[in-house]
């Protein structure tokens, strides 16, 4: 592209979305590269060492300065690796570049912007002499820049007060956002210091990575800031704010929030000085030995498109995930808040201070990162039962995705932004942390941490590799690397087959591909195999053999005399079990004994999740595993009930429309013990936190599905707050009350729910009340609310979650689609793009159960195929194709799940005598059924 059109094109170029910290799963389509993939990357011929950086952000029209725009000075110093080169590429991306100079020490060479590359944002600049080898050159940038308003580069926030807006600013530049806010060699191995200086107005506060070494009155109403310089580290990480904020301070450790948040940061505050202690002496490496590092600020950002942001430290978050007020937040709030905070704290050595060389290999900064936002906040929160929410949310979470033929190994080849963005997915996320649990278990606690430490002294300050990780691995456990490295480059998982015979069982493994069990796939893992035939073997998690081919065999003295054969104890292993028909029913009869036969919690969790699973990829029939799990009618625990809850989950959107009733019927029988348990009440301020939380779902499954004494409950409490909002609902019991209040409510009970979203003061607080309008039936109130997910009435970063509230609202389909048929220019409007109605559309055909509403999103697809675009109509054509697969696999299994329900909901023959016959009956037909 000609130089001339440089200033134009950089000015108005938009950059692909940005990532989800915290919150990796979504779904993107991906947009084919449209240059050669070697393109997108910088080659390594120039090095930068520092950036002095003066930034002037303005927030309103000033003199000849536009509103929403900054002025900026760069200058990068940088290296040559290569004798007589002419021409240098670095990164830039929305700036209108108004001067460029090159000077070696205060020698002026000629320099000009030779072109610049719209679809890699790679500038080159053509020099008019030979660089020489081993000589600081200075590239001086003069630029203007666009606080815009998505998110992502330096951008622009708001906070209101006395509901006018205060304007502030803010940075994300993870993974490619740092070339928007002044140009740079914008890649994590490219490290450098930095030194940043702000010219504010005198109104505001600026903060960064460093401390203000000095700040001077410039004339004019503004203050020059200059900060210290930071550590050698990459570009994504620098980070700095403009607002006018208060902090809340002790022991080296900070909140940054507005002013009507202070009272929400003293739980943030001591959660991460308790965090930052105990991450930093388990680690051998505390925070302060970094020198530039003499203090940690945390950030409250309105407006944010990540969970939260690692940047060294000024760690950013959205204000739901760091401001806490227990009159107001939930206990799930409480506990997201500390493992957020405990996720972004491990960052500080996992991604700063050693950080991964390219994103092909995110999965070196966010598994150790997702693995510390449990076992991190462990450290300093041991009674909330981390690991046991860790093996259902993480492992058994990221089996999902990594069951599908369209998974990706951890380590993966990425070139364009959106390949980028798209590799922080629950793959290096959750499977990256649940391969180093795996790893832990097999080397010991201890030496897994040896290790660690080593890792990070050896790599300080450098990019790292997965060999370097291994090195370090292997110097204190021999031949680790040879279990670990097929995990984080194969893509997918086995499931082990368990065989019984007359000296032990056979144990098959077969890669698991959900939708596909006839597969040819002959690819094999390294598998931790543990195993127990009693309570007390389960307590062992360290392998009792590594099994690395396709079959092993387990010995055993008279195995038919066990009372059962768990593989994988605690699910320590990354792997589903399949057990015959003999061993399945015994472990059905010892679940249905008492103390549920001694199985582990987690083991107990594992089995409801490996058998929804395994019938839904055909290997077990439903009525097979529905009947194993009616077990749960006496589970008490909260992992094996969340695991239930996961897989009821996708049943429940493959159960036929005509059988919705009868599903609904089952499943308030299934939960109407539990809800006997947990009882409609606030919990005991000294309750058990899993408790607390088998409570909540306990009550959302309960009336959501029509247990009547829930539903009276909850709109009881509703209706007592709607007469009096002083006294307000326990934050324990808002998600079910507020959505059972607006399902049976009024367009007034509506209406007060609304204003309470409009005046609260507690952005956690909006998520609830997001939740419960979600729960709408009426046509105007569901338009209601997509109007205000199109309006400025709920911001940027919560328009998607609110729309997953109504989506997971099966009365909402038929508004949904007609809203989006007849109101697809707004949605546009609102969110950027034809691909976002396509999206929309998309989630919804997962979900609705028939012809005629599938067929209206079609026809509606057609009629517009050329307004959408190629991109978008394929989109939703791919979307009509998942509905006809949904619709197959629910006329597949219709039968056989319905004769379940059906014989569920007959008359079940009463005493004591009759329900014994019933459960030895029921195993006899159970071990039959499993050898159809």
């Amino acid at each position: 592209m000609a130089s001339a059109l440089l200033c134009l094109v950089l000015a108005v170029t938009g950059a692909l979305a940005g990532p989800l910290d915290l919150l990796p799963e979504r779904v993107s389509d991906e947009i084919s590269p449209r240059a050669e993939l070697a393109d997108y990357r910088l080659n390594e011929n120039f090095w930068p060492s520092h950036y002095d950086i003066e930034l002037t952000p303005y927030f309103a029209d000033e003199g000849t300065h536009k509103a929403f725009t900054f002025d900026g000075k760069a200058v990068v110093t940088f290296r040559t690796a290569i004798a007589g080169l002419t021409s240098i590429k670095l990164h830039a991306a929305k700036l209108t570049i108004a001067s460029v100079f090159l000077k070696q020490g205060v020698v002026d060479i000629p320099v000009q912007i030779g072109a610049w590359d719209e679809e890699t944002q790679i500038m080159t600049l053509t020099v008019g002499q030979a660089l020489t080898q081993n000589v600081d050159y200075q590239l001086i940038f003069n630029y203007v820049g666009i606080l815009d308003d998505d998110m992502h580069g330096f951008y622009r926030s708001y906070y209101n007060v006395a509901g006018k807006p205060v304007w502030m600013a803010s940075t994300q530049f993870q993974q490619t956002h740092a070339r928007r806010a002044f140009p740079c060699f914008d890649e994590p191995r490219f490290k450098a210091t930095f030194q940043l200086t702000i010219v504010r107005l005198n109104g505001h506060r600026t903060f960064s990575n460093t401390p203000i070494l000095l700040s001077t009155d410039v004339g004019g109403g503004r203050t020059m800031d200059q900060f210290g310089k930071t550590p050698v580290m990459s570009t994504y990480l620098l980070a700095f704010i403009v607002a006018d904020y208060i902090v809340n301070e002790k022991e080296g450790m900070g909140i940054l929030a507005r002013p009507e948040a202070r009272n929400q940061t003293d739980y943030s505050l001591q959660a991460g000085i308790d965090i930052l202690k105990a991450i930093e002496n388990w680690l051998d490496y505390p925070y302060s030995s970094v020198p530039e590092m003499s203090r940690m600020y945390m950030a409250a950002v309105p407006d944010f498109s990540a969970g939260a942001m690692e940047n060294w430290g000024l760690l950013t978050y959205r204000e739901t995930n760091i401001l806490y007020r227990s009159d107001d937040s939930t206990s799930l709030q409480q506990q997201r808040i500390a493992a957020v905070i405990a996720h972004e704290i491990a960052h500080m050595w996992f991604g700063d201070l050693v950080t991964c060389q390219w994103w092909d290999v995110t999965w070196l900064n966010e598994g150790f990162a997702r693995y510390f936002q449990f076992f991190g906040t462990a450290f300093v929160e041991q009674n909330w039962g981390l690991e046991h929410q860790f093996v259902v949310e993480q492992l058994q979470g990221v089996f999902q995705m990594d069951s599908l033929e369209s998974t990706h190994p951890m380590t993966s080849d990425v070139y364009t932004q959106s390949q980028v963005s798209n590799i922080f997915d629950s793959i290096s996320y959750n499977k990256g942390a649940v391969t180093l649990r795996m790893v832990e278990h097999i080397m010991t606690t201890e030496k897994f941490r040896e290790a660690l430490r080593a890792y990070l002294k050896k790599q300080e300050f450098k990019t790292s590799r997965p060999e370097d990780l291994f090195e370090s691995l292997e110097a204190i456990y021999p031949s680790i690397t040879n279990f670990m490295k097929p995990w984080t480059t194969q893509a997918g998982y086995p499931l082990i087959t368990v065989t019984g015979s007359n000296d032990g069982f056979s144990l098959t493994q077969q890669r698991f591909l959900l939708n596909n069990m006839a597969h040819s796939d002959k690819t094999l893992w390294p598998v931790s195999v543990t195993y127990a035939t009693k309570a007390a073997d389960f307590a062992n998690t360290k392998p009792a053999v590594i099994m690395t081919g396709e079959t092993h065999k387990i010995t055993l003295a008279n195995p038919s005399e066990l009372p059962y054969f768990i593989l994988n104890n605690q699910q320590v292993g990354y792997y589903r079990v399949n057990y015959d028909a003999d061993n399945w029913a015994k472990i059905s009869a010892a679940l249905r004994s008492e103390n549920f036969g001694g199985i582990h919690v987690l083991n107990r969790a594992q089995i409801v999740d490996d058998l929804l699973n395994l019938a839904r990829a055909g290997v077990v029939k439903y009525d097979v595993a529905l009947e194993v799990l009616e077990y749960l009618k006496d589970e008490t625990e909260y992992a094996p009930w969340l695991a239930a809850v996961n897989g009821l989950t996708v049943l429940s959107r493959r159960i036929h429309a005509e059988d919705d009733e009868m599903f609904a019927k089952y499943i308030v029988n299934l939960f109407s013990k539990a809800y006997e348990l947990v009882k409609f009440e606030a919990p005991a301020a000294n309750e058990d936190r899993m408790r607390t939380y088998l409570r909540i779902n306990v009550l959302q499954w309960a009336c959501n599905y029509g247990h009547a004494d829930c539903k009276k409950a909850a709109v009881d409490e509703f209706n007592r707050y709607y007469e009096n909002p002083s006294v307000k609902v326990h934050p324990d019991l808002r998600q079910v009350v507020y959505c059972e209040g607006i399902r049976q409510g009024t367009d007034k009970h509506f209406e007060f729910l609304w204003k309470q979203y409009l005046t609260t003061n507690m952005a956690t607080e909006q998520i609830l009340i997001l939740q419960g309008i979600g729960c709408a039936q009426d046509r105007e109130l569901v338009f209601t609310v997509m109007d205000a997910i199109t309006s400025d009435d709920i911001r940027p970063q919560d328009k998607s979650a609110a729309f997953t509230y109504l989506l997971n609202n099966p009365y909402t389909y038929d508004h949904l689609s007609e809203y989006l048929r007849t109101y697809y220019v707004r949605w546009v409007n609102a969110h950027g793009s034809y691909m976002t109605v396509a999206s929309a559309l998309n989630n919804l055909l997962a979900r609705v159960k028939t012809d005629e509403q599938m067929w209206r999103i079609r026809s509606f697809a057609a009629r517009n195929e050329e307004v959408f675009g190629e991109a978008a109509s394929a989109s939703i054509a791919r979307g009509v194709e998942d509905y006809t697969k949904n619709k197959e696999f629910t006329e597949k299994h219709r039968a056989v799940i319905g004769g379940f329900l059906e014989g569920k909901l007959k008359d079940q023959p009463d005493g004591a005598s009759a329900v014994a016959v019933s459960v030895v009956m029921t195993l006899v037909a159970f071990a039959v059924a499993m050898l159809r």
